[in-house]
């Protein structure tokens, strides 16, 4: 995985995603595998330190994980639905999640879905995303710790319709009188 860029202001760790899980670790042994934060935040003063770490992996996930006042606690900030994507990614198994947003909620229907078939044959639905690209990356992840299992990726639900795309579009304008215009515009072939 490649470190996000920490040149951009503050907000780019959590303007795409809200807080998804929390974790409980060793902040050192996560600093052994995953080196020093990115970026440390200075907070009341100085009188504690926010650590920050954010990530690209290869498949496109982008992650952040900030470790707040609590020393061994970390708030990881991810689309629900990456969760066990994120932790497979960070190497994490799920004894260390105290929290997750996602819990008790189900998959939704439509989407890329990921699913495991046992030894046996039977199918059970693993992860979902509407990113494909990401659900098959967390199977490989999988099947490389699995021997047993297969996993499958599939889409689920309707597909967008080829013509669904608007092809005239309009421009509204408002004059110094807050009067409304519509203006046509020609759609691009």
């Amino acid at each position: 995985m490649q470190p996000l860029p920490t040149d951009r202001p503050h907000v780019w760790l959590f303007e795409r995603n809200a807080h998804a899980v929390t974790l409980k670790a060793s902040r050192s042994g996560f600093e052994r595998q995953w080196g020093p934060p990115h970026r440390v935040v200075t907070r009341d003063d100085g009188r504690f330190q926010e650590a920050h770490w954010g990530w690209r992996s290869e498949c496109g996930l982008e992650l952040v994980v900030v470790s707040m006042r609590e020393a061994d606690r970390f708030l990881v900030f991810i689309e629900p639905l990456e969760v066990d994507h994120a932790l497979a990614h960070l190497g994490l198994k799920d004894e260390v999640v105290e929290w997750r947003a996602d819990a008790g909620v189900p998959l939704p229907r439509e989407g890329w879905v990921l699913t495991r078939m046992d030894e046996t044959g039977n199918r059970y639905d693993v992860a979902q995303s509407p990113e494909r690209a990401h659900v098959a990356c967390f199977a490989r992840i999988l099947e490389e710790r699995a021997h047993k299992q297969s996993y499958y990726v599939e889409f689920r639900g309707t597909p967008p319709h080829e013509d669904a795309a608007r092809k005239d579009w309009a421009v509204i304008r408002q004059d110094e009188y807050e009067t409304y215009f519509v203006e046509p515009v020609a759609p691009h072939p």
